[in-house]
């Protein structure tokens, strides 16, 4: 069962199965040790809704999560079914750290849009359980068709660096 409440929209109904709590295991080389970590992965709605406008959306595209109440958007669904595999894909790619959060950007196709398109995800990756444990926190905060956007001293890494580092392990 999915951590969202099912939509229906313009007739049909969305599910979100495909953004259920999922969890990878990465291993890193320290030493001469292989260090398996796991990687717990939650989704935001962010992730298929956007700010609610009175002005340009209408009450059908009313939608509410926890305490937020966002308006669905059909392309950013549609996106957000791409979400685990550009997951799978991070493990060989370069994140990009602003503040708080991490961004990735991967190409996703897009068949309404007649080809490959920038998509970006936002994210925090934590530690936050006892520190023997090499367990770490994934929130997926938001995701939407964009090309990279970083400030011009944003900090960059390999994703399985960053994961060492927030780790305690590098």
């Amino acid at each position: 069962m999915s951590n969202f409440a099912q939509k229906h929209f313009q007739g049909q109904i969305y599910t979100f199965e495909h953004l259920n709590k999922f969890t990878f295991e990465v291993a890193l080389n320290v030493g001469d040790e292989l260090k398996k970590i796991q990687i717990c992965i939650t989704f935001g709605c962010h992730c298929f809704t956007e700010e609610f406008d009175p002005s340009v959306h209408k009450e059908e595209h009313r939608y509410k999560h926890k305490n937020e109440e966002r308006a669905f958007d059909l392309l950013r669904y549609e996106c957000s079914k791409h979400l685990p595999t550009v997951i799978n894909s991070l493990l060989s790619g370069t994140i990009y750290r602003s503040d708080r959060s991490y961004t990735y950007v991967a190409q996703i196709f897009i068949p309404s849009l007649s080809g490959s398109q920038p998509y970006s995800i936002f994210f925090s990756l934590e530690k936050i359980r006892p520190s023997n444990d090499l367990v770490l926190d994934m929130y997926i905060k938001s995701a939407y068709l964009s090309p990279l956007k970083s400030g011009k001293h944003a900090e960059n890494w390999r994703f399985k660096g960053l994961i060492g580092e927030i780790a305690g392990l590098f």
